[in-house]
């Protein structure tokens, strides 16, 4: 289980490692949507599975939510659960990285949270860990949180997926809006360019240039082909 460094700097805090590696989970997790369709996700625990009707994934427990009382616990903290170890490997370097990183919310076993930031937990995981997606699934009274391993789930090229996805990531999100385009940009192996009042994504022979509000906010996104 091995860290994506790429992005990372010393004082990176949750925001900051959100806002960089974020735009990159949605996209996977779109990816996702299109490959199971409206198939609602079933979690095998003893297999160590979850599955959309017919296809199966192989999953690492990551954490889960007690939505009654909004609080998240990550799976890593196990004496009084007994998760297979096996399926906890990813959530025990989640919490070294975060120890590491001095990244509180990576590293505390249990504190509160709601749904929303139980997702966006696990998309800076699923980026962080290079896994190809997540996914949230109803267990008990529990929504368990899985990171997905699959080569059916492809990723694109594709010059307005990007345009589609970083506009998707700002309006969504309350992210810094420069990191996030700088991030997904270079998580992508795209080439990126800042000017003053405007950013400039290389994909391929096309460019995507972004405009910038006077606070360095994405204010338009334009894709231009060759």
């Amino acid at each position: 289980m091995e860290v994506n460094y790429l992005l990372i700097e010393e004082n990176d805090d949750l925001q900051d490692l959100f806002s960089k590696y974020g735009a990159l989970a949605l996209e996977k997790q779109e990816a996702l949507s299109a490959l199971v369709g409206t198939a609602e996700p079933e979690l095998d625990i003893e297999k160590g599975i979850v599955a959309f009707g017919e296809k199966e994934f192989p999953i690492q427990l990551i954490g889960f939510l007690d939505p009654d009382e909004d609080t998240w616990s990550w799976a890593w903290d196990n004496e009084e659960i007994g998760f297979p170890e096996e399926l906890i490997e990813e959530a025990k370097a989640v919490k070294e990285f975060g120890e590491k990183q001095n990244v509180p919310q990576l590293c505390e076993n249990v504190f509160a949270a709601n749904l929303t930031e139980a997702h966006i937990l696990t998309m800076i995981v699923s980026s962080l860990f290079g896994n190809d997606a997540y996914c949230a699934v109803n267990y008990g009274s529990f929504v368990f949180f899985v990171t997905i391993e699959s080569d059916e789930i492809q990723l694109s090229d594709d010059i307005d997926v990007f345009a589609n996805v970083i506009n998707d990531f700002h309006r969504k999100f309350e992210v810094n809006h420069l990191k996030a385009l700088s991030g997904y940009s270079q998580l992508k192996g795209y080439e990126f360019k800042d000017r003053d009042e405007f950013c400039l994504v290389k994909v391929g022979d096309d460019r995507i240039v972004v405009t910038l509000t006077e606070r360095r906010n994405i204010y338009t996104i334009k894709v231009i082909r060759a």
